[in-house]
C-alpha cells in the first residue's frame, strides 16, 4: 500500500501521519549527511553563492538545523507561503537506479538542495536502489508500494507526490512537482529549469493529439460525450495540483475499466488505448469532461497551453520533456517532430525509432543533437538507454557539462575539423565509398545503399553502425592511406581520380 495508506496509516491521525513522514525524512536527511562526510563531498550549497537570507527556505513545523561536520547547512522554519524561495520537486520513478547518476548529480549541483531543488526517488526495488544511491545524498528514497506496468504505477507516482508535499511544508505557490523517469536526463542548465517552472502556478500537461484521447457514452445525456485527455506521464504539477493529487489519490484507481480502456475492437483497431498513468492526474484533477458536438475548445484553470482544443490532431498543452512517437501519438508538425527529425538526421546521434508499443530511445548523442537539445523549448529528454554515449573521446558526462549545463556553452576537446580518413575508399568489392565527418561524427556512403552508415571518431579510430544494424569500427594507418577494419579487411585509399 502507499505511504500514508498503509496499516500504520489506519493507526495514526493524519497530523501525526504527517509527523511521522517529517521524521523519516530527518533520519534520511541525517543519513544523507553522514554519506556526505564518509564520500568526502563537498557541502550541498553551491559554493559560488553567497548563503541564502535567513527563513528564506521551505519549511517544516520546527526550526531543525542540518548539521554537517558541525557547520549549519539549512534551518527550516515555517513561513508565509510569499516568502518561501519556490523550489522544483523532482520525482524520480525509477526500477532500480537512476541512470547516468553522475549526470544528474552535475546539474544539481548547480542548485541548492530544500532550497531550491528537492530530489525524491520511488523504486520497484527498494533495497537494491538504497545500495544504489546511497552515496548520493541528493536524492531520498522513500518507502516503495506496489506498482504494476500500465496497470498501475499512479500508485507509485502519488507516493512521491505525498512525500513531497510533507518535505515542502507550506511550500511556495510556485512550487513545482517534476515527475521524471529513470532513463530522463535534463537538457538545460538547472537554474534556467527551476526559473522556467517556477515563473507560475499552472500544471504542465502533455497532451496527446485529439485521435489518442478515450471517449465513452455519456448517461447523463444523449447529446454529449465524456472525454478523456491522453496525456505523457512525465508531466509537471502546481503545488494546488499536486496537493489534489495527494488528496485524492484513492479515487479513480478503476479509471482503465471507466474508460473501457484497450477494451474495445473495430474495424480501425483499438479505441480507447492506454496506461492508467496517462490518463489519472488529469482526469482527477479536472474531473470528467463532458462535451457536445459542436464545442470545439474547453477552457481549463490552472492549465499551461491552454484551452484544449477538441479538434486538433497535433500535440497540446505543454510539453517539458522530449520523447519520439509513432506519428499517430506525436503528431505531423510541432516541437516534439521537429527536434526528433534533428536528432534522425545528425550522423553522431543514434536514435532508435518509436514502435506502436515502446518510444524511441537514445543510445548515443553527437554534438549537433546536443546543441539541438539546448536551444529546443524542452526542459528534459527521454528515453535515454543506460549504456548510452558521445560521438566523441569524451565521456557522456563531460559532453552535457560542456554543451548543455555550461553558460555559455563550452567546447570540448573533440577535434572541430574533419576526420583524417576524411575521402574516398575502395571497399573490399571494388567498389568507391565515401567518408565525410564533421565534429565528432561520420557518415559512410557506398555505390549499394546496404553500404550506408553513420558513427563517429575519437582520434584515428571510428566506430559506424550500417543501416542493417550492422557495427563495426575501423583504425586509420599512420600514413593515412589504408583503414583497417575489425574483421581484417583493408581499404585503399582514393588519391587519384577524384
Amino acid at each position: 500500500m502507499a505511504p500514508g495508506r498503509g496499516a500504520f496509516s489506519r493507526a495514526l491521525p493524519t497530523g501525526l501521519l504527517e509527523l511521522a513522514f517529517l521524521l523519516l525524512a530527518l533520519a534520511q536527511t541525517e543519513v544523507a549527511a553522514g554519506s556526505l562526510r564518509r564520500s568526502g563531498l563537498p557541502p550541498l550549497a553551491h559554493p559560488s553563492r553567497e548563503p541564502p537570507a535567513p527563513g528564506a527556505f521551505s519549511a517544516f513545523n520546527t526550526s531543525v538545523p542540518v548539521v554537517v561536520d558541525s557547520k549549519v547547512l539549512r534551518t527550516r522554519t515555517w513561513k508565509e507561503p510569499n516568502q518561501v524561495v519556490p523550489q522544483i520537486f523532482l520525482l524520480f520513478l525509477a526500477y532500480s537506479n537512476i541512470q547516468h547518476l553522475a549526470i544528474w548529480e552535475s546539474f544539481l549541483n548547480d542548485g541548492v538542495r530544500g532550497v531550491e531543488y528537492t530530489a525524491v526517488v520511488h523504486c520497484k526495488d527498494e533495497a537494491e536502489c538504497r545500495k544504489n544511491l546511497e552515496n548520493s545524498p541528493r536524492f531520498l528514497v522513500i518507502p516503495s508500494v506496489a506498482t504494476s506496468y500500465c496497470h498501475d504505477l499512479v500508485s507509485g507516482m502519488n507516493a512521491l507526490v505525498r512525500s513531497a508535499v510533507v518535505l515542502g511544508g507550506i511550500g511556495s505557490p510556485n512550487d513545482k512537482f517534476v515527475f521524471v523517469s529513470d532513463s530522463t536526463l535534463p537538457v538545460k542548465p538547472f537554474a534556467y529549469i527551476r526559473d522556467q517552472l517556477t515563473a507560475d502556478q499552472a500544471s504542465d500537461f502533455c497532451i496527446f493529439p485529439r485521435n489518442e484521447w478515450a471517449e465513452v457514452s455519456d448517461t447523463h445525456g444523449h447529446d454529449t460525450v465524456k472525454i478523456a485527455p491522453k496525456h505523457h506521464q512525465w508531466m509537471v504539477l502546481s503545488r494546488k495540483h499536486a496537493e489534489l493529487s495527494a488528496e485524492r489519490s484513492s479515487q479513480n484507481m478503476d479509471l482503465m475499466q471507466q474508460l473501457q480502456l484497450n477494451m474495445l475492437s473495430t474495424n480501425a483497431g483499438w479505441q480507447n488505448t492506454g496506461c492508467l498513468d496517462e490518463f489519472w492526474h488529469f482526469a482527477t484533477i479536472y474531473n470528467s469532461l463532458l462535451i457536445k458536438p459542436d464545442m470545439s475548445q474547453i477552457p481549463l484553470e490552472d492549465f499551461n497551453g491552454g484551452p484544449l482544443n477538441t479538434r486538433d490532431f497535433e500535440i497540446q498543452g505543454r510539453c517539458n520533456t522530449f520523447v519520439e512517437w509513432v506519428q499517430r501519438a506525436a503528431g505531423i508538425s510541432n516541437n516534439i517532430t521537429h527536434l526528433a527529425q534533428a536528432l534522425t538526421v545528425d550522423a553522431g546521434t543514434d536514435l532508435a525509432p518509436a514502435t506502436q508499443a515502446r518510444p524511441g530511445s537514445i543510445h548515443r548523442f553527437g554534438r549537433a543533437s546536443l546543441r539541438a537539445l539546448r536551444k529546443s523549448p524542452f526542459l528534459f529528454a527521454r528515453k535515454v538507454s543506460e549504456t548510452a554515449s558521445f560521438s566523441g573521446c569524451e565521456s557522456l558526462e563531460e559532453a552535457f557539462s560542456a554543451h548543455v549545463f555550461r553558460a555559455p556553452e563550452h567546447d570540448v576537446a573533440s577535434e572541430d575539423g574533419a576526420w583524417p580518413g576524411t575521402g574516398i575508399w575502395v571497399d573490399n568489392q571494388n567498389s568507391r565509398v565515401s567518408i565525410n565527418s564533421f565534429e565528432g561524427a561520420v557518415r559512410l556512403g557506398g555505390e549499394h545503399k546496404d553500404m550506408q552508415a553513420k558513427g563517429f571518431y575519437c582520434g584515428s579510430r571510428i566506430e559506424i553502425t550500417f543501416n542493417s544494424g550492422y557495427k563495426t569500427s575501423a583504425v586509420l594507418s599512420e600514413d593515412k592511406m589504408k583503414l583497417h577494419w575489425a574483421n581484417g579487411v583493408v581499404w585503399p585509399r582514393v588519391t587519384h581520380g577524384l
